[in-house]
């Protein structure tokens, strides 16, 4: 009986361990491949190797509803790379520049397809608060923009999720 259950247990390990070791066989030469997939890597390596830098979105206007309580903000944005880009989300925190106020959220309006070597529009909408129509109304009376930053921002970019570390400033329109 004993032998019967240690002849088991080996039976186990070696249905873990053989194909285990085949994986890492093959792929010995470059063993990221056990774990990087192909399209992320061919990304990263037509990325890495294009010599064109990418460009920040480049801001073209902007509107604000004071009914919603909403702001569009419409930036244009050139795929330097030779493949398509799908913008599905973006997602990232306001907070007012001068006072460190969270003032409301970041999205994408809707997803974008940008084309290899294409410029396309890009809307934002920026949803206010409450707090953020208060402190509009008591520190930025007399303006008509408001200097804010966008944190935690998060982007799906043709399906990979990116954390944009770095704070982006943006001055947005207040009134109408």
């Amino acid at each position: 009986m004993q032998y019967l259950g240690l002849v088991l247990i080996l039976l186990n390990i070696g249905a873990i361990a053989v194909p285990i070791t085949g994986v890492v066989l093959i792929y010995s030469n470059d063993l990221s491949q056990i774990i990087i997939p192909t399209e992320v890597e061919e990304i990263v390596s037509n990325t890495i190797g294009t010599e064109e830098s990418i460009e920040l979105p480049q801001y073209i206007s902007s509107s604000y509803d004071p009914v919603s309580r909403t702001a569009q903000i419409i930036f244009s944005f050139t795929n330097p790379f030779d493949f398509d880009l799908n913008l599905n989300t973006v997602s990232a925190n306001i907070v007012c520049l001068d006072h460190i106020v969270a003032l409301g959220s970041a999205t994408l309006d809707n997803p974008v397809t940008i084309a290899q070597q294409e410029t396309k529009e890009i809307i934002i909408n920026f949803v206010w608060t409450q707090v953020a129509e208060t402190h509009f109304l008591s520190q930025h009376i007399s303006e008509s923009n408001v200097d804010v930053k966008l944190v935690d921002m998060q982007l799906d970019v043709s399906g990979i999720n990116i954390e944009v570390p770095e704070e982006i400033i943006v001055s947005v329109p207040i009134i109408p």
